[in-house]
C-alpha cells in the first residue's frame, strides 16, 4: 500500500532485491476516481539518504515538505526530492482532483545516494509537463520525455547529483527506439502498459526488464501502444542498511537518522 492506495511493486521482489542504485519502484493505478472518492493520501513522513522521485502519469499530486515547499504536480509532471540528511513531506491527491475526479496513475522510485552524499542538504524540484523537453521520432510513433540525462542532444531539467538517466516514453504500435548508455550503468525499463520487444524478449503490462552491463545499446520495438519508464545509473556498490524511509550504510547511521527525525532536525510539517 502507498498510504491508502493499492500498488504494484516490481522492485524489490523476492528474486531481485535492488538494481543498484535503484532501490524501489511502486506503481499506483491506473484507476478512475469518481468525484468525491477518497484518493492518494500519504501523511507526513521522513526520508533520508536517498532520492524519492514521483512520476505523475495521470491525476494530480499535492506535495508539502519541511523546507516550506508546496506544489501540485499534474499529469505529465515529476517531483524529484534529494532527501540527503533529511526531509519530512506528504503526498496526496489535490483537492481539485478529488472534487473533479478522473484517471490517476503515478510511479514512485527510490534512488540510492552514495555515502558521500547521504548528508547533503535536502532539495525539492517540482516539474510540470511543460518543463520537460521531449524527443519525437520522425514517424511520430515514439515520444521520449527527457527528465534527467540526455538524448539526441536534448538535456533534461533535473541535474541529478549522481548522473541518473530518467525518461518516460510513449510508443505506438510499430514504434522503434535506439538508446545508448554508459557501459558501467545499470539500465532498467518498466512497462506500465503495452508490449515491447527487446533483446529477443517481449515485456508487457507491469513488467520490468533489467539489462546486463555488457554493452551500451538498448533497442526497443513496440508491439502495441506502450507507456514506459526508462532508467539508468552508476551502481554504487556500497552496503545498504535501511529501516523504512531511512536508507543509509550502517545500522548505527540509521539509529542516528531516527534520532535526528525524532528531535526535529529534519524539520516539521504541520
Amino acid at each position: 500500500m502507498m498510504g491508502n492506495f493499492r500498488i504494484a511493486q516490481p522492485l524489490p521482489t523476492k528474486v531481485v532485491r535492488q538494481v543498484d542504485p535503484f532501490l524501489l519502484l511502486h506503481h499506483a493505478g491506473p484507476k478512475y476516481h469518481h468525484p468525491g472518492d477518497k484518493g492518494l493520501n500519504v501523511e507526513a513522513h521522513p526520508h533520508t539518504g536517498f532520492e524519492p522521485v514521483t512520476f505523475v502519469f495521470e491525476g494530480e499530486v499535492e506535495h508539502r515538505d519541511s523546507l516550506g515547499n508546496k506544489s501540485i504536480v499534474k499529469s505529465g509532471g515529476v517531483q524529484w526530492i534529494t532527501a540527503g540528511k533529511g526531509i519530512v513531506h506528504s503526498e496526496k491527491a489535490s483537492a481539485e482532483f478529488l472534487t473533479r475526479g478522473g484517471d490517476f496513475e503515478i510511479i514512485q522510485l527510490w534512488i540510492n545516494l552514495p555515502a558521500r552524499l547521504k548528508k547533503t542538504d535536502p532539495q525539492y524540484f517540482g516539474l510540470d509537463e511543460s518543463d520537460i523537453p521531449y524527443y519525437q521520432s520522425e514517424d511520430t510513433k515514439t515520444r521520449l520525455n527527457i527528465i534527467s540525462g540526455q538524448y539526441q542532444g536534448i538535456t533534461g531539467p533535473i541535474s541529478s547529483v549522481t548522473e541518473i538517466t530518467a525518461y518516460t516514453g510513449l510508443m505506438t504500435d510499430g514504434g522503434k527506439l535506439n538508446m545508448s548508455f554508459k557501459e558501467s550503468h545499470n539500465v532498467i525499463i518498466y512497462v506500465l502498459n503495452g508490449q515491447i520487444e527487446s533483446v529477443g524478449r517481449e515485456i508487457t503490462d507491469k513488467q520490468l526488464i533489467v539489462y546486463k552491463t555488457d554493452g551500451n545499446q538498448v533497442e526497443l520495438t513496440a508491439k502495441r501502444d506502450s507507456k514506459l519508464l526508462i532508467l539508468a545509473g552508476e551502481p554504487l556498490k556500497e552496503p545498504v542498511f535501511n529501516y523504512g524511509p531511512f536508507v543509509l550504510n550502517t545500522r548505527e547511521e540509521v539509529i542516528g537518522a531516527i534520532n535526528d527525525y525524532e528531535s526535529g532536525k529534519m524539520g516539521y510539517l504541520d
